[in-house]
């Protein structure tokens, strides 16, 4: 983790919270690969408000959201109280929760994408998890006292997590990443709107906003800092690579086009897939963005070393100028506020005389 989240993190320790109650209410009854996702030509998603009213920091309850599924359908979700015993479907959620002090409320989690920050380290190694490599049985999530279940909507599955409406029916609340609604363009801020929400639910609003303006902060910054004028950049986001084959994340992937829109960059793939190094030959990237993930730890240790010393390469302009950065898949993939960190990164590799200075 950076430099920059170690501040956060000492800021939130330092903010007054409250933790009150305990339990959910639902009130209706009603994974993917990111280079398979297609998202519509809707116009930005707006943050979900809550219906409460909000004084002093403090939770008024009841307050309700809306979560929704990958195929777009609505379904709201009345909260009476702070849940107490909270599942996490993926990483960037249980990070979130870890980060506002609400390890007591996790009764249970999935596998790690890619290393936790060692900040977060003890508290996930202490949390059960529900999921190995991926899989889950819903049956295990129902029978598990869970009052909310809470990350990306793409897990929300009768094969996964469960369906929301078959959770709700059992009295389990659900809250969907924003940032993971597919069926739409994305707008970074919906991750920010993402924290400010989890901290009504949970009442923890002092330390959730303290995070979510400092992201706001940093997403500023960067946004005022990209030139905005001249050539974009042109970019390929690769994953897997192992000389021959390999995955690229394509331009429908709706939140990681819109990190590379906000730096004024293109991805080169426009349907992300199977690709091999013609591709890269081909579309000529003046970028390339290595994604390194724990299930592919076997070929990305020197992934980035390989890719640049590939013979029919060397004519490619973003193995000329050494332009590859690598990133981690949480960061880049995953909904949540280190995409904040991904996007420095990734801005300080495409205007180093900006950002270095």
């Amino acid at each position: 983790m950076n430099k920059k989240f170690m501040l956060l993190l000492t800021a939130l320790t330092l903010a007054t919270t409250a933790l009150v109650g305990c339990g959910t209410q639902a009130q209706t009854s009603t994974e993917t690969q990111a280079q398979a996702e297609t998202p519509s030509t809707s116009s930005k998603q707006e943050p979900s408000p809550t219906v409460a009213e909000v004084s002093d920091n403090k939770t008024a309850y009841p307050v309700t959201f809306e979560a929704f599924d990958s195929e777009g359908n609505v379904y709201p979700q009345t909260f009476n109280e702070a849940p107490k015993m909270v599942i996490t479907n993926n990483q960037t959620s249980t990070e979130l929760l870890l980060t506002l002090g609400l390890k007591d409320s996790i009764i249970g989690t999935g596998d790690l994408d890619t290393p936790i920050p060692e900040e977060l380290k003890a508290d996930y190694e202490a949390i059960p998890a529900i999921a190995n490599k991926g899989d889950v049985a819903k049956e295990v999530v129902v029978g598990s006292g869970a009052d909310l279940v809470i990350g990306r909507a793409a897990s929300f599955k009768d094969d996964r997590y469960g369906l929301i409406p078959s959770l709700n029916e059992v009295g389990i609340n659900t809250y969907v990443q924003l940032a993971s609604k597919m069926n739409t363009d994305i707008s970074l801020d919906t991750i920010i709107q993402d924290v400010r929400n989890v901290g009504v639910i949970f009442d923890v609003q002092d330390k959730a906003n303290t995070l979510a303006d400092s992201l706001k902060a940093s997403f500023e910054d960067i946004k005022s800092k990209v030139p905005t004028t001249g050539k974009r950049k042109k970019v390929m986001l690769i994953v897997n690579y192992n000389g021959e084959s390999f995955t690229a994340y394509g331009a429908n992937a709706s939140l990681q086009s819109e990190v590379l829109n906000i730096l004024n960059a293109d991805n080169v793939i426009e349907k992300g897939g199977s690709i091999s190094l013609e591709n890269i030959i081909s579309t000529n990237p003046d970028h390339i963005v290595y994604v390194t993930a724990n299930k592919n730890a076997s070929v990305d240790g020197d992934a980035v070393d390989r890719i640049l010393a590939e013979p029919t390469l060397q004519d490619v302009e973003a193995i000329k100028n050494k332009n590859i950065t690598s990133v981690e898949y949480t960061e880049l993939m995953g909904y949540g506020y280190r995409t904040f960190d991904c996007l420095e990164k990734l801005a300080e590799a495409f205007y180093p005389e900006v950002f270095k200075n």
